[in-house]
């Protein structure tokens, strides 16, 4: 979108990005998380982030937060949707509250006051129910 340009991420942003997701798969952040989305971190760290491509991308300045976003949103959407049903939690549900963690751990947890925030407002956003849940 020409009207929002996103800010383009550096080689030294990105490597802080990149050890954000090493200190969350090293089990050192507040995060709490299933196996299939550590699953998900762990491919998307190791095939994403830590590729060739997204080093080129990032020298020449054509990489912003929100692709690196957007890739991991197409990344678990296919991973989302081989998962099997479980009652009572719809696969929006799963992929927002996926989404919201990803964000947590891509900025960093520098501000307890801010983590706990963010926890704040993720939990209430799993509260929202989708249209299809509120007609059941």
């Amino acid at each position: 979108d020409m009207a929002r340009r996103q800010q383009k991420i550096s080689k030294m942003q990105l490597q802080m990005v990149k050890d954000h997701f090493q200190t969350f798969l090293n089990g050192e952040t507040q995060i709490v998380a299933d196996e299939a989305f550590i699953n998900a971190v762990q491919s998307y760290y190791e095939v994403f982030l830590k590729s060739d491509r997204v080093s080129r991308m990032v020298q020449s300045g054509g990489f912003s937060a929100s692709d690196s976003r957007e890739v991991f949103k197409k990344h678990i959407e296919k991973r989302v949707r081989s998962l099997p049903e479980i009652d009572g939690l719809s696969k929006e549900t799963v992929l927002s509250s996926w989404l919201a963690k990803f964000d947590t751990i891509y900025r960093g947890e520098e501000d307890p006051r801010k983590h706990q925030q963010r926890m704040t407002a993720s939990a209430a956003s799993e509260l929202i129910l989708s249209k299809d849940q509120l007609y059941e």
